[in-house]
């Protein structure tokens, strides 16, 4: 008989290459920062690496939790708010990070930087953990988890696509989908053990997960209920004696389910209005051309010929999650012709739709194709190939913006204990990046309206006097309106200058500019001390590459003489009063 301590051997041996592939999948994500640090040397100032040019975003929403702001907050406002935000909603990730980062005496940026091979460790882990589950295979599950998780931009965009729009390495953006995405995982194989041993433990287990989910990230647990429902489906018609314990066990996972949904639509019935101007849709438009959509009918197809060809067993558990997992994508990309709403969907396919489909495709090769005589270590080289690919176009792509951030920082950490008006940032980046480092309010910032509390009124009249303080004229302003995307954005909103992120793109118009123009030089023209007034500021900083023009800004504030500091200069600024508007 065997004993317990070998038993526990035994099944620790089962994931012995899953952990080296654990560590393959840390080392190959782990470059861009390391490219960083190594470019940087020295002069290192200790900031993260960008994967993805949202993460600006949720590292100042964390920063400002860290600090102890409620998790209803604008943090480039300095405020709270009154309506949720996509931030506030999803708030179990960041509260806990924060809780962590809190009790260690870590900074956002630190604990950025840690949670990149943190979570990539264990997003591994789960990966490889639901695969061994289904194929009962070491090997296989070691190799499909560096295919699945350093594959994923392959299946992700269009391989005929002339630009390539997505983020490398996409489900560790911090901090999601990454802190939550092997939760995602983990609830795949808990239902899958739910349902084939028809478990009321592990039913229970699967319904949290979800639960957990829902108030992590938006596009896992929709991601998740959508599988889920392709699984139960296929499950119910291909095993028709199980069906009265797979309804006990879907009975239980959608009663845990729905409970947590009841609070949460309640916060989304409080939601921003930015959520609903910058996001939602209103379409019932199908959608089935997306690649991963493809691969997914591909995959049924194939499965089809090979059930008519008696090579596997359609009652198969195997075969059900290789079904639900090829159909989910048509599920996640469709159903908005049943809700009429669509809230851009293409982070499924960036964020975990590619990894699902791409996890069904390992399992079928197991299925199909186990008597190819393609060596594991063919594949393994084929997936950290590619991840090296993958690594080395994101240093190449981000490096510049990384660097730039890492030398900005010093200014960011003169300003942490400085809350007294507000700061003028003359560079995007350097205003989107800030609030990692400092909670010093601003007086525009590109996405200061994603948290709510400033509507769009607000957020075009901050822009217009940010525009008026820089010096920007009428004329200036309509050239980078007709030049420039980002200026275009900071106008008309992200939704009516990126296509990626809305199935009807409304293209702004030669008219629109020109009205925003005239609205622009009224602005300028009737600028007074009250308007002045409404956003004093007390720093601005410049990056110090150039020379610019302070008429505008001299004339309102009394400016102290520049302080370099790493790339920039700082400037602290007092509103002179009683005046009146320059001449012209």
């Amino acid at each position: 008989m065997t004993s317990s301590s070998s038993k526990t051997q035994l099944r620790f041996a089962h994931w012995r290459l899953g952990f080296l592939a654990a560590i393959a999948v840390v080392v190959v994500t782990s470059i861009p920062q390391a490219s960083m640090i190594a470019k940087q040397g020295l002069a290192w100032h200790g900031s993260y690496a960008l994967l993805d040019i949202d993460e600006v975003s949720y590292s100042a929403y964390l920063n400002s939790l860290i600090e102890g702001h409620p998790r209803q907050n604008n943090p480039y406002l300095g405020a709270g708010a009154t309506h949720e935000s996509l931030f506030s909603i999803q708030f179990i990730p960041p509260l806990a990070i924060a809780l962590l980062a809190r009790s260690l005496g870590i900074s956002t940026s630190t604990t950025f930087i840690l949670l990149l091979p943190l979570m990539a460790f264990a997003s591994s882990l789960a990966v490889f953990w639901m695969l061994y589950q289904i194929t009962n295979n070491e090997a296989m599950s070691a190799v499909g988890t560096l295919i699945v998780l350093l594959c994923g931009r392959l299946i992700s965009e269009s391989p005929f696509s002339i630009e390539q729009t997505y983020s490398s390495f996409a489900f560790l953006r911090r901090y999601v989908p990454g802190v939550p995405f092997p939760v995602f995982f983990l609830f795949c194989t808990f239902a899958w053990r739910a349902f084939s041993e028809k478990s009321k433990t592990w039913s229970l287990a699967t319904g949290g997960l979800l639960a957990v989910l829902i108030y992590s990230y938006f596009y896992l647990w929709t991601a998740a209920a959508a599988w889920i429902f392709c699984f139960s489906i296929v499950w119910l018609l291909a095993r028709p004696k199980d069906r009265r314990e797979t309804a006990k066990r879907i009975v239980i996972i959608a009663g845990v389910s729905l409970s947590a949904l009841i609070p949460y639509l309640y916060f989304i019935s409080n939601r921003s209005q930015t959520v609903d101007t910058e996001y939602l849709t209103h379409t019932r438009t199908p959608d089935l051309l997306r690649t991963t959509e493809i691969a997914g009918f591909v995959i049924v197809i194939i499965l089809v010929i090979k059930l008519r060809q008696r090579v596997v067993s359609w009652q198969s558990p195997a075969v059900l999650f290789v079904v639900a997992c090829a159909a989910t994508p048509i599920v996640a990309f469709n159903q908005q012709i049943l809700t009429g709403l669509s809230l851009q969907s293409f982070h499924y396919e960036q964020f975990i739709i590619n990894y699902l489909v791409l996890a069904s495709l390992v399992v079928t090769y197991h299925l199909l194709w186990p008597h190819l005589k393609i060596r594991p270590i063919v594949w393994t080289l084929f997936a950290l190939g590619v991840g090296l690919a993958t690594a080395i176009k994101e240093v190449r792509d981000k490096s510049a913006i990384n660097l730039r951030r890492d030398e900005a920082k010093p200014v960011f950490e003169r300003l942490r204990n400085s809350h007294v008006g507000l700061t003028l940032f003359n560079n995007s980046l350097s205003a989107a990046s800030a609030l990692t480092d400092c909670s010093m309010p601003q007086l525009w910032a590109p996405n200061m309206h994603f948290y709510g509390g400033v509507d769009d009124a607000e957020r075009l009249e901050r822009f217009y006097q940010y525009l008026y303080l820089l010096g920007v004229d009428s004329q200036g302003f309509e050239e980078d309106l007709q030049s420039d995307r980002y200026v275009r954005a900071a106008v008309f909103g992200l939704h009516r200058v990126n296509a990626t992120l809305s199935s009807k793109l409304s293209p702004v118009s030669d008219d629109e500019i020109r009205a925003k123009v005239d609205l622009y030089s009224t602005f300028v023209k009737n600028f007074s001390q009250d308007q002045a007034n409404k956003w004093p500021l007390s720093y601005v900083v410049m990056l110090d590459d150039g020379d610019y023009d302070f008429t505008n800004m001299d004339h309102w504030y009394n400016r102290s003489p520049g302080e370099k500091i790493g790339n920039s200069v700082l400037y602290t600024v007092q509103l002179k009063g009683n005046l009146r508007a320059p001449p012209g």
